[in-house]
């Protein structure tokens, strides 16, 4: 008789008990630290290295000197000036001549940009910039024995990494010094009350064609202002003419085009699109053109493609009716079918 009360005796204190220490459990389990976020992935820690990069190399400085020059305008200019001579061939420009052309051909897109935004140019908002611009100058043209120019001129695997470079300097143009200056520009007197409060709300301001004209004249405008003043190095005499791009767009002015609007629709400022604004962090949108500037650089330096877009105006102009060119004799057709004058 007595085993039955012993049993029901254990029961009521097990019972008992786990009224106790099954709450305690689920508190100490709701307090423990929550468990530690998977790792990136190999390809996500590749995208984190390239976003960074892009972005210090921005505000790169030349260390070790007393002043600060930026590295990117450094190699900007030596590309350029490196370019310039290569169009002089075997012929000689006064001194002058040629430093300003190459400061247009270097900084004009830019400086476009920046007289359509009402803006100083940024490149003479410090010593930075003309600094690295000189120094560019000096090491192609009047550095002794030429040494610097045969370099980049001879040497494929360096003229390679400083186009990769200048590859950033082109993506922070479109993007950075280019689309994003048009984006926060904002000019209270040019406004009406209206637009003051639409811009206060969005936090971005001028157009989307605003922002793509501004990013595609900083991507590519230093180009195709010095082919119209034909100051690029191919003749020695200065002359207005029309740009050779605009008689049939080169690949880089189709580059500067097709990034500035993939910027714009990445970012999707003003809510135009039907997806949300910054689809992608701006970081990897920066990234992203970056990478579409190297693949065509790579594509003309290593594959000797000469235009890797040249299937954009062929795939797109069917779609409006657009052919090479336009004008002329106006054509017998549904006109005359309507109207019975055939």
């Amino acid at each position: 008789k007595m085993a039955p009360t012993a049993r029901g005796l254990w029961a009521s204190r097990l019972m008992w008990a786990s009224l106790v220490v099954l709450p305690a459990v689920c508190a100490a389990w709701g307090k423990a630290a929550p468990p530690p976020p998977p790792s990136p992935g190999v390809l996500q820690r590749v995208l984190d290295f390239m976003v960074e990069t892009l972005r210090l190399a921005e505000d790169l400085m030349i260390p070790h000197l007393p002043v600060g020059i930026s590295a990117l305008d450094t190699v900007l200019a030596v590309d350029t000036c490196a370019a310039y001579r290569s169009a002089m061939g075997k012929e000689r420009h006064p001194w002058l001549q040629v430093f300003v052309s190459c400061a247009i051909c270097c900084f004009g897109g830019t400086t476009m940009t920046a007289v359509l935004l009402g803006q100083p140019p940024g490149w003479l908002g410090s010593l930075s910039s003309p600094t690295a611009f000189i120094i560019g100058y000096w090491l192609i043209f009047l550095c002794p024995g030429d040494v610097p120019y045969k370099a980049v001129t001879r040497i494929f695997p360096l003229a390679y990494v400083l186009n990769v470079i200048n590859c950033m300097s082109g993506a922070h143009g479109v993007t950075s010094w280019g689309s994003e200056k048009a984006l926060h520009a904002f000019h209270f007197e040019a406004v009406s009350a209206e637009a003051a409060a639409v811009h206060t709300r969005s936090g971005f301001a001028g157009s989307g064609p605003f922002a793509l004209l501004c990013g595609t004249l900083s991507g590519c405008g230093g180009g195709v202002l010095g082919a119209f003043l034909c100051c690029n190095g191919a003749s020695p005499q200065w002359s207005f003419s029309t740009p050779p791009t605009l008689r049939k767009p080169s690949a880089y002015v189709k580059l500067a085009a097709l990034s500035s609007i993939t910027y714009y629709c990445l970012r999707n400022p003003h809510s135009f699109l039907p997806w949300a604004q910054d689809v992608v962090p701006t970081g990897v949108a920066k990234v992203i053109v970056w990478v579409m500037w190297v693949a065509v650089m790579t594509a003309q330096d290593v594959f000797k493609v000469a235009d890797p877009l040249g299937w954009v105006f062929p795939v797109l102009s069917p779609l409006v009716n657009l052919k090479g060119e336009v004008g002329g004799p106006a054509e017998a057709g549904l006109y005359e079918e309507v109207l019975g004058l055939r």
